[in-house]
């Protein structure tokens, strides 16, 4: 057996006996291990294992040279050892195969029968990743530091795990793992430890692929260290690590030995996911950083040919779907091909499509369900006034609900809404001017991006969430959110317990309310003066994602008039960003009189028109004294709740009394 696999072996058992020993033992090498007498036999135990797994790859090994030994036959053994032991072998210095061109081609054809239209960007991702077994430069840096880049919803992550699937597949590398690390999420300095540990377990993984997103929204600082990993293949790191069970943490005393120091890249593509332009990436990193870039791959817009081809393939997959798992059998028409490519959102790319095809798959499981449709029968896909039918024995049933449907339902439930006349007139012309500049778009105009976050000043109880709710679902009928959820969150939802939790808490906040409306309310309490720390860096983290995710997210801000005053001069950023301010004036006595009735309606009942004159004058009278404590909205709802309890003690008395009714006697108005 040559030197080189002698060499191999040897270190593949040390690595297995570092695995196996205890915590105390931590430090020790195998040799002083293996002489210690009190775990002696467990060592013999494991080298009889270890031994007995060699020998079965005894004769595949000694066909091995010293030249030309395989990677790939190394990597079965250490299969084999991961399996009997339970132990993970990382693998320490790569070694690149003599890997044939005829073998990437191979790679390459494959791809792109998978990636339709994009035939360029195959060709770079496939020399991208060949380009280090052609220079076979062992100078400790990266395998190679790559650059995607192209508009959303083009394929760039797809394009770079098929890669990294097909390079498995073919024994070229240990893993079709991609490790992705959203650079998004880590925002201050207090969020130093959480970025290291994650790139440590990306860089000590088995998987060669770590994509870097998201990275022009990174704090400044650990965009440099990612800088010195292209730059140099290692980032110093400024404190002492160790590790502890796996995780990289930070040493808490000076007497500790196996010190982290540094981060290196050695063996790993790092591959940058980019929307922006290569100017927008120079400016998060630096010239020196694209110096270093081996390949930039770059993602073309949809052809219509090339985009019509794949929603014919789309469509192909969703007929076969539907007869594999529905049982029916659907002839595709032309129609729906043109109808998908002349609606989907082109902002979001072939993911839109994906959505589309996928709300249609749900539509016909409904009727399934609903046994609207037998198995084995055959029915056609129809479009009908720019609706999506499925037509079954001349029977039709909607397949989608169209926008114009959804805004009419949304108008209707804003329109009864009591009061608010203002606040339903600034949400129309917001419609308006959203619906007319995404026309503009669609025509090749030029287009006006108009804010969309929101103040909501007013007191407790005028309709300020009721609001939002129907404005994160107006935004998304009209296609300016994806999502249309809203996320209602205060203070102790944002800010941490302890120093470094805000920043990531709030983001994470942030990031469940994507697509939708992230609605604080009391937002005035974030802000309780300069040394309010924690506070402020939930308001820095809101500010810089407000900006960074401003195409698909709603901020709206709530709170009493004078606190949101005051609030707003808590960070500059913030007044500039809030040009929507809306008032919530307190309701009239009339107006809560009129809640007062459709409350009542809701829970069955009825109130005598006898009791409307004292009524409306109880209303007028407290909104007079004090509006802010009175409720407002909620003051309607307490006394009608109130009534309709001593209304129960007066009919319980009263055998011909009407239980649906409740009369002026059954308020308690004093």
């Amino acid at each position: 057996m040559s030197d080189k696999l002698n060499k191999q072996k040897e270190e593949l058992m040390k690595e297995v006996l570092r695995k196996k020993r205890t915590t105390y033992f931590e430090n020790v090498d195998a040799v002083s291990y293996l002489n210690n007498k009190k775990t002696i036999n467990e060592a013999n135990s494991v080298l009889e294992e270890l031994n007995s797994i060699l020998s079965k790859q005894q004769k595949d090994l000694e066909l091995m040279s010293a030249e030309n030994s395989s990677e790939i036959d190394m990597n079965k053994l250490q299969k084999d050892i991961e399996k009997d032991f339970g132990v993970v072998i990382e693998p320490k210095n790569f070694t690149l195969n003599n890997v044939s061109k005829e073998k990437f081609i191979e790679i390459q054809n494959e791809l792109k029968e998978f990636i339709i239209g994009q035939d360029e960007a195959v060709n770079n991702i496939i020399k991208a990743f060949r380009r280090p077994y052609v220079m076979n430069d062992r100078d400790n840096k990266s395998r190679n530091s790559i650059i995607v880049r192209g508009k959303v919803g083009l394929g760039k992550h797809t394009l770079v795990t098929k890669v990294a699937s097909l390079l498995y597949k073919n024994n070229i590398i240990l893993s079709d793992e991609v490790y992705t690390i959203d650079m998004s999420l880590y925002t201050s300095s207090s969020q130093e430890q959480l970025f290291l540990q994650d790139l440590y377990v990306a860089i000590k993984g088995k998987g060669v692929v770590i994509c870097f997103e998201n990275f022009e929204q990174g704090f400044a600082p650990f965009l440099r260290m990612i800088n010195d990993l292209v730059v140099s293949g290692k980032m110093m790191l400024n404190k002492r690590y160790v590790i502890n069970k796996g995780q990289l943490v930070e040493a808490q005393t000076g007497l500790v030995s196996d010190v982290v120091s540094s981060l290196s890249a050695e063996g790993k593509y790092l591959v940058f996911i980019s929307n922006n332009k290569l100017s927008k990436i120079i400016d998060a990193f630096g010239t020196s950083f694209m110096d270093n870039i081996g390949d930039v791959v770059e993602l073309d817009e949809i052809q219509d040919d090339i985009l019509k081809e794949i929603v014919n393939i789309k469509l192909d997959e969703l007929i076969l779907k539907c007869k594999t798992n529905l049982k029916l059998n659907i002839n595709k028409d032309e129609d729906l091909l043109n109808y998908i490519i002349n609606t989907y959102n082109k902002d979001n790319g072939l993911d839109s499509i994906d959505e589309m095809i996928l709300d249609l798959y749900k539509e016909l499981s409904e009727l399934k369900l609903k046994d609207f449709i037998n198995d084995n029968i055959v029915a056609n896909i129809l479009i009908e006034n720019n609706s999506v039918l499925l037509n079954v024995d001349n029977n039709k049933f909607s397949l989608t609900k169209s926008q114009k449907n959804d805004l009419d339902e949304i108008n209707k439930e804003l329109d009864e809404i009591i009061g608010l006349s203002e606040v339903k007139k600034y949400i129309k012309s917001l419609q308006s001017h959203i619906l007319v500049q995404k026309m503009r778009k669609q025509q090749g105009l030029k287009s006006s991006d108009v804010s969309k976050h929101m103040i909501f000043k007013g007191n407790p109880g005028t309709g300020k969430t009721t609001i939002a709710r129907l404005i994160s679902r107006y935004m998304k009928a009209i296609g300016a959110l994806s999502q249309g959820q809203l996320v209602e969150v205060t203070r102790s939802d944002l800010v941490g317990k302890y120093v470094g939790h805000t920043a990531p808490l709030t983001m994470q906040v942030i990031k469940s309310a994507l697509g939708g409306v992230l609605f604080i309310d009391e937002a005035y309490s974030l802000y309780r003066g300069k040394d309010d720390s924690f506070g402020l860096e939930a308001i820095d983290t809101l500010v810089k994602a407000m900006e960074d995710y401003r195409d698909d997210l709603i901020v709206i801000l709530a709170g009493y008039s004078h606190e949101m005053a005051t609030f707003l001069e808590s960070n500059s950023g913030l007044k500039s960003r809030f040009n929507n301010i809306i008032e919530f004036t307190d309701y009239t006595g009339n107006e809560l009189y009129e809640i007062a009735i459709s409350i009542a309606k809701s829970k069955g009942y009825t109130i005598d028109e006898n009791a409307k004159d004292a009524l409306v004058n109880f209303f007028i009278q407290k909104q007079e004294t004090d509006a802010k404590s009175s409720g407002n909205g909620r003051l309607s709802r307490n006394v009608v709740e109130d009534a309709i309890l001593k209304q129960a003690e007066r009919v319980i008395k009263d055998n011909s009394a009407q239980i649906d009714i409740l009369k002026l006697e059954d308020f308690d108005l004093n």
